[in-house]
Formats: C-alpha cells, sequence, structure tokens
C-alpha cells in the first residue's frame, strides 16, 4: 500500500510539474533567433521534465523488477510520464512561438501544399504526394492555414509513432513486461526524423505501423491483416521510395533468421510455413513492381540510374570520400570528431550493442521457445539495412548513408525491450550487489539514451550544429524581396536558401520565367561563384563591391550574425568576425534597401 500511495503521489507531482514547465516554456516565446533553444528555454522546463522522465522510467523498472505489472496497471502512470515528456520536447519549438522550422526541404513542402490547395491538382514531378494529400486534407477539414499544418503534422505522427512502436513490439515480443520497456526505449528521441515537414520524416514515423501490420498478416486466418498490409503497401511507393525500399527488404529476409536457427517444426512467424512462403514472394513482387512503376515515372529514377552509371564508369566522389574530407576538415580547425559521434550516436550504439547481445541468447533459446521466432527474424532485416548502409557509403546517390540509421533504431527497439525484461528477471531471481547494479543499469540505460536522444533532438552548438528556426522577421524580410527586387539581378547569401523560400512565399506564375531563380544552382541555393567571400572579402579587398564583377543583392538573417560567434566560435576568425558585419555597415559599394531587426537586404554595386 505504502508502494502504491508513493507511485501516485510521485506521478502527481511530476505531471504538475510538466504542467508549470509547460506554461513557463509557453510563457517565454522567442523574440527572434535563437542560436540554441536549450539555453534560451527556462530552465525549470528542463529540470521538471529531466525529473519526470526519470521518475516515469523508474516507475516502469520497479513495476517490472517487482512483478507487480501483472497484478495491476500502476505501470502506467510510469509509462504516460515518459509519454508526456516526449510530446513536451516533439512539441517545444511550438509551444516557445517559433514561425516555421528547417529553411530547406520543409519549405519547399510547405510550397507544394499551398500550390496543391490553390490549383486542385498535383504537381507532375511530385513524386511523393502522400503527406502534402493528407496536410491539404487537415488544412481543408479543420480551415486552418498551411503553416499551422507544418507544425503540427509533423507532431501528430511523432505523437503516433510512440504507439505504432507499441503495437508492433506487442506482436513480436511475448512478454508484457518486453513491450513495455521497449515502448519505454521508443520514446528516447534516437531516431533523428521527428521535427520537419517531409514525406520522409513523416513516412518514417509511420513505419512501425507497416511493421505492426507486416507481422499480423503473417498469422494464420487473418485475412483482414493481409488486407490492411496491401494497402499499405500501395501507400508506401507514393510516401516516399526510401521507406518503401526498406519495407521490401524486410519482406525478403524476415525468414533468414527462423529458417537457419529454428527448429525444423518451427515455421516461420509462427504461422504456416507455405502460406507465408507464398504470401511473402506475392506482396514482395507486387511492391516491388508498384515501387518500381511508381518512381521510374520520376525524374530522380533517371538520375540516380545516371549518377551511379557515371560512377562505375567514370568513377568520382562517393559518401565515403566525402565523410573522410568532412573528418579531416574538421579536426584541422579543432574539433573532436570522436566527441561528436558519441554526442550523436551513444543510444543507437547502445541499443544495437544490445541487439548484438540477444542474438546468441534468442539463437540458443528459440528451438525451445517458439514465441520467440518472431523477434529472431528482425535479424535478417537488420543484416541488410546494415549492408546497404556500407553500400551506399560507395555511391553517390541522392540521400546519404545515415538516412538508413532510423530502421536500425526501429528494428533494435524490440531487442531492447528483449534484453532490459531479460536484466530485471535477472536482477529478481538474485540477489545482492550485483543484482541491484544489473536493475540499476536498466534505469541507466534508458535515462541515458532518451537524455541523449533529447540533446540532439534540436540543432545547437552542443552538437556542432545551428538552430533550424525560422523566425517571423525572415519570413517577413523574404517576402518583401522576392516580390520587389528587381529579377534580372542575381542574389547571394550565406544561410539563407532563396529558392526554397521562393518556392513557399511565390506562386507558380509568380517563379515562373524568373531569371534570378532559373540562375540558382539547383533551383535552390546560391551558385559557387556567387557565395560570399569569407569576411565579405575585406582580407583582399577594401570593399565587397570589387569582390564581384557586376551588380547583385545580398540577402543576410541574424543567423548569419551568431553563427561564428555563438555556433561555431572556433571558425569566427576564418569565417565571418563581428567587426565584419559592421565593416559592410560602411562599405560605400553596397547600400542597404530592407531591415527588419532580423532580415537585411543589401545591392552590392560590383566594380571587378
Amino acid at each position: 500500500m505504502k508502494t502504491t500511495r508513493a507511485i501516485k503521489i510521485i506521478g502527481a507531482i511530476c505531471f504538475a510539474l510538466i504542467a508549470i514547465a509547460a506554461f513557463t516554456a509557453w510563457n517565454s516565446p522567442a523574440k527572434g533567433y535563437e542560436s540554441s533553444i536549450y539555453t534560451a528555454t527556462p530552465i525549470i522546463f528542463w529540470m521538471a521534465l529531466i525529473f519526470s522522465l526519470a521518475c516515469g522510467v523508474s516507475i516502469v523498472a520497479h513495476q517490472i523488477y517487482t512483478k507487480q505489472y501483472q497484478k495491476n496497471n500502476l505501470w502506467v502512470i510510469g509509462l504516460t510520464l515518459v509519454f508526456v515528456v516526449y510530446i513536451a520536447m516533439l512539441s517545444l519549438w511550438i509551444v516557445r512561438g517559433y514561425a516555421l522550422w528547417c529553411a530547406v526541404d520543409p519549405l519547399t513542402h510547405l510550397g507544394k501544399i499551398q500550390n496543391l490547395i490553390s490549383s486542385g491538382h498535383i504537381e507532375k514531378s511530385n513524386f511523393y504526394p502522400i503527406a502534402h494529400v493528407y496536410s491539404v486534407e487537415i488544412s481543408l477539414i479543420c480551415n486552418i492555414p498551411t503553416i499551422i499544418s507544418h507544425k503540427y503534422v509533423p507532431l501528430i505522427f511523432g505523437i503516433l509513432s510512440a504507439p505504432f512502436m507499441y503495437l508492433f513490439a506487442k506482436s513480436i515480443l511475448p512478454e508484457k513486461g518486453q513491450v513495455i520497456l521497449a515502448t519505454v526505449a521508443s520514446m528516447a528521441l534516437l531516431q533523428g526524423w521527428y521535427l520537419n515537414l517531409t514525406s520522409n520524416h513523416l513516412s518514417n514515423l509511420a513505419f512501425p505501423l507497416a511493421l505492426f501490420l507486416l507481422v499480423k498478416s503473417f498469422s494464420p486466418g487473418t485475412a483482414p491483416w493481409k488486407i490492411l498490409f496491401i494497402i499499405m503497401v500501395f501507400l508506401f511507393a507514393p510516401f516516399h521510395p526510401v521507406p518503401t525500399l526498406m519495407l521490401l527488404s524486410i519482406l525478403l529476409t524476415i525468414w533468414l533468421f527462423p529458417k537457419l536457427f529454428a527448429a525444423p517444426r518451427e515455421n516461420i512467424l509462427s504461422g504456416n510455413t507455405i502460406t507465408i512462403s507464398r504470401f511473402n514472394f506475392a506482396i514482395s513482387a507486387l511492391l516491388f513492381v508498384w515501387a518500381i512503376t511508381w518512381v521510374s515515372s520520376f525524374y530522380v529514377w533517371d538520375a540516380t540510374i545516371r549518377n551511379i552509371h557515371t560512377l562505375i564508369t567514370e568513377g568520382g566522389e562517393t559518401h565515403l570520400m566525402r565523410l573522410v574530407t568532412n573528418i579531416q576538415y574538421a579536426e584541422v580547425y579543432g574539433y573532436n570528431v570522436t566527441e561528436y559521434f558519441f554526442k550523436l550516436y551513444t543510444g543507437i550504439v547502445i541499443y544495437i550493442i544490445l541487439a548484438l547481445i540477444a542474438f546468441p541468447i534468442l539463437r540458443k533459446r528459440v528451438r525451445f521457445q517458439s514465441n520467440l521466432t518472431n523477434l529472431g527474424s528482425l535479424y535478417g532485416p537488420l543484416a541488410i539495412c546494415a549492408l546497404f548502409i556500407m553500400v551506399l557509403y560507395f555511391l553517390n546517390i541522392g540521400f546519404g548513408p545515415l538516412r538508413l540509421l532510423i530502421y536500425i533504431v526501429i528494428l533494435c527497439t524490440p531487442f531492447v525491450g528483449f534484453m532490459l525484461y531479460e536484466m530485471l528477471k535477472h536482477a529478481w531471481s538474485g540477489s545482492g550487489f550485483l543484482s541491484k547494479l544489473t536493475a540499476a543499469l536498466v534505469l541507466i540505460i534508458l535515462i541515458g539514451a532518451t537524455m541523449n536522444g533529447i540533446m540532439k533532438l534540436y540543432p545547437s552548438p552542443y552538437i556542432y550544429e545551428a538552430n533550424w528556426q525560422i523566425t517571423q522577421t525572415e519570413i517577413l524580410g523574404m517576402d518583401w524581396f522576392l516580390h520587389n527586387k528587381d529579377t534580372s539581378k542575381e542574389l547571394t547569401s550565406w544561410s539563407i536558401p532563396p529558392g526554397r523560400f521562393a518556392a513557399f512565399l511565390l506562386t507558380p506564375q509568380e517563379r515562373s520565367g524568373r531569371q534570378d531563380l532559373r540562375r540558382l544552382k539547383g533551383g535552390l541555393c546560391v551558385p559557387d561563384e556567387l557565395r560570399l567571400p569569407y569576411h565579405f572579402g575585406y582580407e583582399n579587398y577594401s570593399s565587397l563591391g570589387e569582390y564581384y564583377s557586376k551588380d547583385l543583392y545580398l540577402v543576410l538573417n541574424r543567423k548569419d550574425k551568431v553563427m561564428y560567434t555563438e555556433i561555431f566560435p572556433r571558425m569566427a576568425k576564418f569565417r565571418f568576425l563581428p567587426q565584419d558585419f559592421h565593416r559592410l555597415e560602411e562599405d560605400p559599394s553596397v547600400c542597404k534597401l530592407y531591415s527588419n531587426g532580423g532580415f537585411e537586404s543589401w545591392y552590392i554595386h560590383g566594380g571587378k
């Protein structure tokens, strides 16, 4: 009774603290660009969330350690605390009043959503329209602006991702305690695909649902699940090609572990082998044909094939070469690459290690415990995913190898639940210091992994990355600039991608025929020959205009001014110093056209 009362009191206190933390964050909105949302958010928010997280994880671990989770539902209090902390982190940038998020792909997608609403049809070049159609439906049904859907659609998918992982874990793991721990582990924010409104982000967050339907469709006599999975197969190809590739790979490799290690009489995924083999082959063929048919209808297919052909026949830079170059580049300027790796990937490495440790355990038990076959079947997909990552490092296609890392995390999460449950079971059956240490290690793993995920969820100086915040002043400034500039003149910038803002702020009719937008690199960024020189060229020229041979525009934002003082201070003497911006104000070759405190537009009189 005392323990029950204590858990309820702790839960009530934690929920109250989270409410206070949320109100505090909402009551301290961002007043401009912030180099780090972590330092700009009141410390009481972080204290309340970390305390509530620790209490939530401890309640769950305690209930499983004492086996009380089989008798009552007090573990729900702990799981709910972790879930609320998870939601609070995902929604923090919205609560703190950020205008928009991430001035790259999300702005282009937001433009596509607005075009879909205004035109009533999908663009011919749009090869992943599902996310746009869904966002348009949300905007129209709820009668809200598309900017609101830009904020809340990723949040909705992020919130749903946790119950999707619960369903997937429940379909794979035989014990209730394992499912609970796997669900907690799934909310550690390690995936890195949560905040952006992009097709790849949303499809990744929905991926656990596809895995759940896949596993359920392999059970005998479950025609409704098979139909639902077939619908999901048709949905994923126009959602995004990367998760489609991974879903196909999982279909083709999920039988490997049962085939190699399960008892001869055991059937794949606890179903009928012949039936599953036929269904597996049929659905794999369907997904392959549908995915190839869909993707090959667009430019991305031709571009990818040409890229691979050029790399094989003529050679060229690969992702591995680029990685080595970046590592060398960072080390030259004094950055510790090892430290950076651990900041980003400590939690993921822990999950992978736990999955590898589980392999010999499952290999030994699966012959006698058929209900572990489902879990062991994930090793085939894990292996092929790891192989894909290695192969991609030797190619140069449109997406990087680490884009597949999220699938490693998703597939490892059930193994984490399995191993943590085994550790708590061992601690409960034993006695003495070692048992207590094992139980404490479970807490350290879950809390430590979640803290690792929290610290890297938002780009900040901690992970050597600029905050992806887009301010209202930046939106207003770019809107004025794009509608009032001379379209025959080119432009330059440092961190602002003009093509992305043009896709968001201009209609297709307004973008059509504009020379300044056509000259952008890939239609998005400033061409290399027009990039701003370091220190605005003042090391070699008396004015910025001397660096350029023709007149052009310059746009700057607040991020440009603080990037090398607050985010990359070691790089300031090599890139931009505060006095460089002061000197720009006095440069006779440039004229300031517009300024609103967070955005500036200049006209450069070229004189080269």
